[in-house]
This record gives structure tokens, sequence and C-alpha cells, in this order.
């Protein structure tokens, strides 16, 4: 594998992706919200400091999980499924480039113009909460900031395998928001009902399961661990939250997370490599 083949490909869906409507938009709104969350939060509930950091970065936690996996699912997943559709995929497989440069040059590209437009977005909200509460806690708004973009990097992997798989934009697409709709808003009701158990020592290997095969949650509970808020899980689950507020509980949930984040890049790459329909 050629890793200028990878770089010019990934500069091509790079410059594309900066000049799309989604991605400009997205930038936009998402600077937004998170400006408006960081001001008016910090501003009404009149709190500095460490607490007032803490509320606020919840908040924008919210926003993160809704917001970031969706642009990523539906911007990844119309890359390769949408050239197939109108064959400017078959012009680009007669250069001389290999299937895996295309995917992992592709995925590179969008990387990079997500994570511009995530920085972007945090850039003026982390004005306002160092204005606001104090530098003391610019570490721990960065951790929050660099989560938030590996949880973006995860489900742009999971929408490139969505876009290998399909035919047609709008299939890949429709794929793509049923996948957000059950990891971000069904899943956590599945997760509820079973923290309803009684058994302490049957709730928390089901929960654990269940919250290393969702890596939104993975992350959510990342930025809680990190912002020290054992009580946001409950008595129920405060058996979960001091094992994984452990240093190999942190440990285990970024090695899931690396594998979420490769995984599915990787079968991407390997499925792609022995289609022949293109």
């Amino acid at each position: 594998m050629s890793g200028a083949n990878v770089m010019v490909i990934a500069e091509k869906e790079l410059l594309e992706s900066m000049r799309s409507r989604w991605l400009v938009t997205f930038t936009i709104i998402f600077g937004l919200l998170a400006l408006l969350i960081s001001f008016f939060g910090l501003s009404g509930m009149g709190v500095g400091g460490y607490q007032g950091f803490n509320r606020v970065t919840a908040s924008l936690l919210n926003l993160v999980l809704y917001l970031l996996p969706l642009i990523a699912l539906v911007i990844g997943s119309s890359t390769i499924a949408g050239e197939k559709e109108v064959g400017s995929l078959h012009v680009l497989l007669t250069q001389p480039v290999s299937k895996s440069e295309v995917i992992i040059g592709k995925f590179l590209g969008l990387a990079l113009a997500l994570t511009a437009s995530i920085l972007a977005g945090f850039g003026s909200a982390g004005v306002v909460i160092a204005w606001k509460t104090g530098t003391i806690n610019i570490v721990d708004y960065l951790v929050f900031v660099i989560l938030s973009i590996v949880l973006t990097l995860v489900f742009l992997s999971m929408s490139l395998l969505i876009s290998v798989v399909t035919t047609r934009r709008s299939q890949a697409v429709a794929i793509a928001i049923f996948v957000w709709f059950f990891t971000i808003l069904v899943y956590d009701f599945l997760a509820i009902g079973i923290a309803s158990l009684q058994q302490v020592t049957v709730v928390v290997p089901l929960l654990l399961t269940l919250l290393l095969l969702n890596p939104a949650d993975m992350v959510r509970v990342l930025v809680i661990l990190q912002l020290g808020g054992e009580e946001t899980f409950g008595p129920t689950l405060a058996a979960l939250t001091r094992m994984m507020g452990s240093g190999s509980g942190e440990v285990l949930l970024g090695v899931v997370l690396f594998l979420w984040l490769f995984g599915p890049l990787g079968l991407s790459v390997w499925i792609f490599s022995r289609k022949q329909d293109y």
C-alpha cells in the first residue's frame, strides 16, 4: 500500500468535504449550539469554577452524543455508495490505486474534515468556559473534546462499512440513520430496563456487557468519570461506577473503543478489496 496514494485520496476527500453544504451547515449549527449552551448555561446558573464547568460539560455531552454520531454516519455512508451510484468509483479504481488505499484515504480525509469542524465548533465554547470558570479546567475540557472526536471517528468507521456493503446512497443513509436511532435512542432504554433488576451481581455484568457493545455509552461513561460524577449513575449502578472508575476499567474502555474504531474500518477494507462489481 502506497502512503502517497492514500494521502492524495485523503486530500481529495478533505477538499470535497470542506465544500460540502452538509459539513458547513453542521459546523455552523454545532458551533452555535455549543456556544449557546456554554454561555447561557453558565450565565443562567451563576455557578463558576469546577462545579459550573461540570454542569456545562454534561450539557455539551448530550449535544455531542446526539449530533456527532449522526453527522458522521450520514457523511460517511454517502461516500462509497454515492460514488457507486454515479459511476465515479469505477473511474477512480481504473487509476493505479488499490482498493485498500481508497478506503483508508477516504477515511482519513473525512476524519480530518470532521475533526476540523468539531474543533471549530468547540473553540468558541472553550473560550466562554475559560472566561466563566477559569483556565483550571482546560485539561478536562481537552479530554472531553478528544473523546468527542474519538466518538465521531468510531461512527465514521461504522459508516464506511455501511457504505461499502450498500449500492445506493439512499439505502446507505437509511441504514446509517437506523444505526444512529438504535445506538443513541433505543439502546439506553434496554440498559435502563436491565438496571431495574434487583440483584447487583446480575446487573453489573449485564450492564458492563451492554456498555462495551455501544461506543456512545462508553464515551458517556468516560466523560462522567473524567468529571468525577460517580453519583450520576445513582445507587443502583454504584458497583459498575466503582469498577469503571478504577484504572483497569478505564483502560478496558479505551481498548474496546480502539477496537470499535479500527474493527469496522478493517472489515470495510477486507470486504471492499474482495468485491469485483465496481
